[in-house]
C-alpha cells in the first residue's frame, strides 16, 4: 500500500495503472520476476556445479519475458512452432533452447532441427525416425533428451498430472518402451543422445514426488546401463513448483527444492550419468505467477440473499483457469487493499461472458460502486497464455512495472487484428466503417 493508502505495484499506483492502461490489463512486476529467477539460479547452483534453469515459455510467452529470462541467464523450453518462433525472434540463442510435446508435426520437427535447437525432447518411438530424417536431410547431428513416465501420480487434480502412466506424455520405463527408444536412438548416425527428462505435473506443493521420481531414474540408468554402454549427460527433473494462489499457501522455495532434490540426485543418479553430468530445471509457474496481477474495472453488482454478485469487466477470455482448473485467486481493492475502516460484505466476483464465468467464489468486501478497480493476484501464469476470443473480447495489454515506471509490452489487441486471417467475399468493403485504421 503506497502512501495514498491504494495498491502498488512494482512501485506503481494499480488506480494509475488502470486509468492509464485501461482495464483488464495484465501488470507484471518486473523485479519480482527477476528475482525469482536469480533464486532459481543461485539455489540449485549452491547445491549442484553443473545446472541449466530453463523458463518453461507456455506459462507466460511475450517478446519482452523472453529477453527477460535470456537476461538473467535462463534456457528456454518450448512446446510448438509458435513459441520457437517467438522465442528466436525475441533473441534467444536456439543452443538454450529445448524443444517438447506429445505430438511435434513434422514441420515442427524440421523448423527445430533448421533451427539448431539445444535438444528435442522424444516422447513416442515414432519421432525418432522423424527426428532422425531431417537431421539427415539438414546436415545436423541433432542432440535428443527422452521423456520418460515413471508413473508417479502427484495426488492432485487429474488436469495436472502428467506424469502417471495414464498420462499422454512420456515412454514407459516399465514396460520396456523407453529402454528400446534409446537402443533405437544409439543406433542412428544423425541423432546424439543427449539425456533423460520427466515432469509429473503441476503446481507440486511437496518435493517427496521429485524425491521419489530420481530414485526411479538411478534405477532406470542402472538397469539400462547393463545392456547398453551409454551414460546421459543430463537430467532434467521439469517443472511444476506450486505457488501461492490463494494468499496464505506455503509452497516450498527454490532453495527448499533444491536442497531435498539435488541431495537425491547427488547419490541415486549422478553416479549413474557421465561426468559433469547437468541437471536441469525447468520452472515456469513458479517464476511468473505471483508477479503478476490483473485488474479489473467493477460494474453492475447485485444482492442474492447476504451475498454481492459483482461484475468485472473481464473474465472467462482473459483467465479461463477458475473455469478451468476451479483455482483460487486471492483479490484486494485497490483503491483501499488493507480495507482500513470498511463495511465488508461477502461477495462473488463474475465476469462479463455469457458463461457464469465465477472468477472469485468468496471473498469479504466492501459495497463497490461501478468504477472500483479490483486486483486479482497471482495471474502471472497461464492467464495471458491461455487467452481465447470468446464472445469476441479483445486480449487486454501486457504492462511491465519497475521501481515506479510501467512500460506496455504488448498493446490491447483491437478488432482488426481479430479479422485478419477472415476470407473477405464480395461485400467485404462494407466492414470498413467498422474497422479502425
Amino acid at each position: 500500500m503506497n502512501g495514498r493508502g491504494h495498491l502498488e505495484i512494482g512501485g506503481c499506483d494499480a488506480l494509475d495503472l488502470a486509468k492509464e492502461y485501461g482495464t483488464p490489463v495484465y501488470v507484471i512486476d518486473e523485479s519480482d520476476v527477476r528475482a525469482r529467477c536469480r533464486s532459481y539460479v543461485e539455489a540449485f547452483g549452491s547445491e549442484w556445479p553443473f545446472i541449466d534453469v530453463a523458463y518453461a515459455s507456455k506459462a507466460f510467452l511475450v517478446g519482452e519475458m523472453v529477453r527477460l529470462a535470456v537476461d538473467e541467464g535462463l534456457s528456454l523450453d518450448v512446446v510448438s512452432a509458435g513459441e520457437l518462433r517467438l522465442a528466436l525472434w525475441a533473441g534467444a540463442e536456439p543452443s538454450k533452447i529445448t524443444f517438447h510435446g506429445n505430438y511435434k508435426t513434422r514441420e515442427d520437427i524440421e523448423l527445430a532441427v533448421r533451427s539448431r535447437v539445444r535438444s528435442l525432447v522424444v516422447d513416442c518411438i515414432d519421432e525418432v525416425d522423424v527426428i532422425d530424417h531431417y537431421a539427415r536431410e539438414h546436415d545436423h547431428v541433432q542432440a535428443v533428451d527422452i521423456r520418460l513416465n515413471l508413473g508417479i501420480d502427484i495426488n492432485t487434480d487429474p488436469k495436472y498430472t502428467t506424469g502417471s502412466l495414464e498420462s499422454k506424455f512420456g515412454l514407459q520405463t516399465r514396460n520396456g518402451d523407453a529402454a528400446a527408444v534409446i537402443a533405437k536412438i544409439l543406433r542412428s548416425g544423425a541423432l546424439r543422445l543427449r539425456g533423460l527428462h520427466f515432469h509429473l505435473g503441476a503446481q507440486v506443493l511437496e518435493t517427496k514426488y521429485h524425491r521419489q521420481a530420481l530414485y526411479d531414474v538411478g534405477e532406470f540408468i542402472r538397469t539400462v546401463g547393463a545392456t547398453v554402454p551409454w551414460r546421459p549427460e543430463s537430467i532434467t527433473i521439469g517443472g511444476g513448483m506450486g505457488v501461492n494462489y490463494d494468499g496464505v499457501s506455503t509452497p516450498p522455495t527454490p532453495a527448499e527444492w533444491a536442497r531435498d532434490v539435488v541431495s537425491v540426485f547427488a547419490r541415486q543418479v549422478a553416479p549413474h550419468c557421465a561426468e559433469n553430468v547437468v541437471l536441469g530445471i525447468e520452472p515456469g509457474r513458479s517464476i511468473i505467477a505471483e508477479g503478476g496481477t490483473t485488474l479489473y474495472t467493477v460494474g453492475p453488482t447485485k444482492k442474492s440473499g447476504t451475498r454481492r454478485l459483482v461484475a468485472v469487466d473481464g473474465g472467462l477470455s482473459d483467465n479461463p483457469r477458475p473455469i478451468m482448473y476451479q483455482s483460487v485467486h486471492n483479490v484486494v481493492l485497490a483503491s483501499n487493499p488493507e480495507l482500513v475502516g470498511a463495511r465488508l460484505h461477502e461477495s462473488r466476483i463474475f465476469g462479463r461472458h455469457c458463461e457464469t464465468d465465477k472468477l472469485i467464489d468468496s471473498v469479504m468486501l466492501p459495497e463497490l460502486p461501478p468504477g472500483e478497480v479490483l486486483a486479482v493476484q497471482c495471474t502471472g501464469a497461464y492467464t495471458h497464455s491461455m487467452f481465447n476470443q470468446h464472445n469476441r473480447f479483445d486480449k487486454p495489454p501486457v504492462v511491465f512495472v519497475r521501481d515506479g515506471e510501467s512500460r506496455l509490452v504488448v498493446r490491447r489487441e483491437t478488432f482488426s487484428e481479430t479479422i485478419l486471417t477472415e476470407i473477405q467475399g464480395a461485400t467485404a468493403n462494407s466492414f470498413d466503417k467498422y474497422v479502425e485504421n
